[in-house]
């Protein structure tokens, strides 16, 4: 205030001679020195000293818990279709090697067949004793980090969005035990080639099974049905027989009752014919001529002649009349003396005999009448010698085996030096960052 009071003054009167000097404080420089910044650093050395320290046992601490891991690593191939062996020789179900291996990488990450190869495994014992943890709980933390691929190959040329052949599979384990995971993978991969070989042949089993019974079920139908069909045919000449024979019969029966009724019509002529013989006296047979000293031959030929030379029954005379009479009486059965009777009983015989009908009536075995049965046979038989175990088949080749890797993947060394590494930046910077507030504390005291 006092400098802009003389400087007005001097722009009013004469110049005055100013004899105190003013001094300008320089503004402080934002440039650190590297010497200034270790000094301020060392002042701090206790801040350091904690940070430091809890990094340090911060990464004991995790180097201990991460132990070191590996990655044990396993390789498949698709088989060829002479390893396939038994496989490929049955047709019931289509196998290819890619089918066969796809079967066995189902099972590869099937929760059961982990489950079952860490049981069979030595690992999950020791895990058991150890941690007390249960065979299916290991199971599920192994198929977290299980990993089953295409494994992909730099001499594949395969374009952008092309996808590697399925002909090799990687299966990778992470392990802090390498020794137990390689051999659990190893009790995996024969696990479960063993459940995809017992999957697929319970699958042909099955399917065989049921193709031959529906076979059988073919051949039965078929089999009733030619027994029906025989059946009805043999009810259609059973009828037709019957109806012949009873047409047989009925002429049969209509012949008998016209020799009864001829028959008995002759028993009256004859009952006529011996009252009129025994009138005229007429017991020996006799003729027109016999009568002529009675009578006229003219009287006679109009009486008795009736216009023709056949002579009247009487004049065989009363003892002929009378034994004809008592024969006819006494006949029981007029079929002797029906002419066409005995071809008559001849073709019911035959009827009744019928030959065809017999052999329909006689047949055991209706299925070799069935046209498809030689085809549903062979198809049977077919089936039956399909192959159902497939004992030295391979769904898959291991072309290598799980092993243990000589480096690990997570090192507890190389943990340790990048945490102390770590703990050192962050105590730098919590370092200047109290040096920072300190020196704005400073500032504001001044």
């Amino acid at each position: 205030m006092n400098i802009e009071r003389r400087s007005n003054l001097h722009t009013l009167a004469e110049p005055l001679q100013v004899s105190e000097q003013v001094h300008y404080q320089q503004p402080a420089s934002d440039e650190i020195y590297l010497g200034d910044l270790i000094r301020s650093l060392y002042r701090e050395w206790k801040v350091l000293a904690v940070v430091m320290a809890f990094g340090i046992i911060g990464a004991i601490v995790v180097a201990s818990y991460l132990s070191r891991t590996y990655l044990i690593e396993a390789m498949l191939r698709v088989p060829t279709v002479d390893e396939l062996g038994e496989l490929a020789e049955q047709n019931i179900i289509e196998i290819s090697p890619q089918l066969a291996m796809k079967g066995v990488v189902e099972q590869l990450v099937a929760a059961d067949a982990v489950k079952g190869s860490l049981e069979n495994s030595n690992w999950w014992k020791e895990k058991a004793d150890k941690d007390g943890l249960s065979a299916a709980l290991v199971a599920t933390g192994i198929l977290k980090n299980l990993s089953v691929v295409v494994a992909r190959h730099d001499y594949y040329e395969l374009e952008k969005n092309e996808k590697a052949p399925f002909q090799n599979i990687k299966i990778s384990l992470p392990s802090s035990e390498p020794e137990a995971a390689a051999e659990f993978v190893q009790t995996l991969i024969k696990n479960a080639h063993e459940r995809a070989v017992t999957n697929f042949s319970s699958d042909v089993i099955h399917l065989k099974n049921a193709q031959v019974s529906r076979i059988k079920e073919q051949l039965n139908s078929l089999s009733l049905a030619a027994k029906q069909s025989r059946e009805a045919r043999i009810k259609r000449l059973q009828e037709s027989n019957q109806l012949a024979i009873a047409t047989l019969q009925l002429q049969i029966d209509s012949n008998l009752r016209k020799a009864r009724q001829d028959r008995e019509n002759r028993i009256i002529r004859l009952q006529e014919a011996l009252k009129t013989a025994a009138q005229l006296g007429i017991n020996e047979p006799v003729t027109w001529d016999d009568l002529r000293p009675l009578r006229k031959s003219t009287q006679v030929i109009n009486e008795l002649g009736n216009g023709d030379n056949t002579l009247p029954d009487y004049f065989r005379g009363t003892r002929l009349l009378q034994a004809e009479f008592t024969q006819l009486k006494e006949r029981e059965d007029d079929k002797p003396f029906v002419g066409d009777l005995t071809e008559f009983e001849k073709q019911i015989i035959k009827i009744q005999n019928d030959p065809a009908l017999a052999a329909l009536k006689a047949r055991v075995d209706d299925s070799i009448y069935v046209e498809q049965y030689d085809d549903l046979q062979r198809k049977m038989t077919d089936l039956l010698e399909q192959p159902t175990e497939f004992s030295n088949a391979q769904m898959v080749v291991v072309t290598q085996p799980a092993q243990v890797p000589s480096k690990s993947i997570r090192n507890p060394v190389l943990i340790f030096i990048i945490g102390i590494f770590l703990s050192g930046f962050f105590a730098l910077i919590v370092g200047m960052i109290c040096i920072s507030v300190r020196n704005s504390k400073f500032r504001q005291a001044d």
